[in-house]
């Protein structure tokens, strides 16, 4: 006997659209399910309308440049364990599901392919956790305080990496990836230079933030006086020991610059959300104050390997605020469709698609 999606609660057409092709999917080959399906759909030509728009919705999901991606990564593969709803759907196939024998076939290779995947995770989890003396990093989620051997301590973010060459005339600091707050000992006679993909940041007694996002590298001071590089400055014969060029710019307590590949940004101070930005995520928490969805989802991203899909464009500019733990994603979740017109479809405990309500 199959088990069916309890239709009797006060859901919506759509939504009872929506978990029948959820359970089609995951119960191919299932006749008698089918059939009850086919039942339902008949019963009123506007379920059958309504299940048409669920496929031509997955259509549409399917061409998403964050789906495609999905896909490369292994998410097409079903688990059967999961509930209906947290079912992970087969994005090779957005037409109605089909009750052949082919679909089976079709998840026994998707489960030889995770367990491949698996395996693989395993061999790449042991190479990239295995780090060398004086090196450290964060995996996703992950925050650690790091006491190094000349007083200073290193808050390291999420997804981070840095190593250290400390040596007589200069303590030296490699930030590799991802973000960190610095607050360092004052050593007059040892510099503390901290070297980014961008430039050098030049301290000897400061508290600073140095955030790595790929494109480009934000620096925001808290206390004292840092003197920050161009790119182009970093390798040239005008840096010399002191790991700082001639035409290095300081910036001070309170203020804010980034470091572009050639150039560097004004100095300006930092703003008070910025401020607060940068001392909550030390405390497990991320601030908003009138970003864009899209931001928000993105800033959250960082902190959980789970993945969040804007289905529409005019869903990204939605603005939002609020306070929320870097550890609950579905908090964030619950005051989005509490705050927007919108609906949060949770495809598994892993994906989920933010669609127009």
């Amino acid at each position: 006997m199959s088990t069916l999606y309890d239709l009797s609660r006060q859901d919506g057409l759509m939504d009872n659209a929506r978990k029948w092709y959820l359970c089609l999917e995951e119960n191919p080959g299932d006749l008698e399910l089918l059939d009850q399906f086919e039942a339902w759909k008949n019963a009123d030509p506007s379920h059958a309308e309504a299940f048409e728009n669920i496929v031509s919705f997955w259509t549409h999901i399917d061409n998403l440049p964050e789906i495609i991606e999905l896909k490369a990564t292994g998410a097409q593969i079903a688990d059967p364990t999961l509930p209906p709803d947290s079912a992970i759907i087969d994005f090779e196939s957005k037409k109605t599901p089909s009750a052949g024998p082919g679909n089976w076939q079709k998840w026994q290779k998707f489960s030889i392919a995770a367990t491949v995947l698996v395996i693989f995770s395993a061999i790449v989890t042991f190479y990239t956790t295995y780090l060398p003396e004086g090196a450290y990093r964060t995996a996703t989620g992950e925050q650690k305080v790091i006491h190094l051997a000349d007083g200073s301590i290193v808050h390291l973010n999420t997804d981070s990496r840095f190593d250290i060459d400390f040596s007589d005339d200069r303590r030296k600091v490699r930030l590799l990836e991802g973000e960190a707050r610095f607050d360092v000992a004052k050593d007059a006679k040892r510099p503390f230079i901290v070297e980014t993909s961008r430039g050098n940041v030049r301290a000897v007694g400061t508290s600073f933030n140095i955030y790595d996002n790929d494109e480009t590298v934000e620096i925001i001071v808290f206390e004292g006086t840092v003197a920050v590089n161009q790119n182009d400055q970093r390798l040239s014969e005008r840096v010399g020991k002191s790991g700082i060029g001639q035409d290095a710019l300081l910036v001070t307590d309170g203020e804010r610059i980034v470091a572009f590949d050639h150039n560097l940004s004004k100095v300006r101070p930092a703003r008070q959300l910025e401020l607060s930005q940068k001392d909550a995520w030390r405390q497990g928490k991320l601030i908003f104050k009138g970003q864009k969805l899209s931001v928000v989802i993105e800033e959250m991203s960082r902190y959980t390997n789970k993945k969040i899909v804007i289905a529409d464009d005019i869903l990204k500019d939605m603005k939002m605020g609020g306070v929320f733990d870097i550890n609950d994603f579905d908090a964030l979740l619950y005051a989005i469709e509490d705050a927007f017109p919108v609906k949060v479809i949770r495809f598994t405990p892993y994906i989920a698609v933010i669609v127009e309500a």
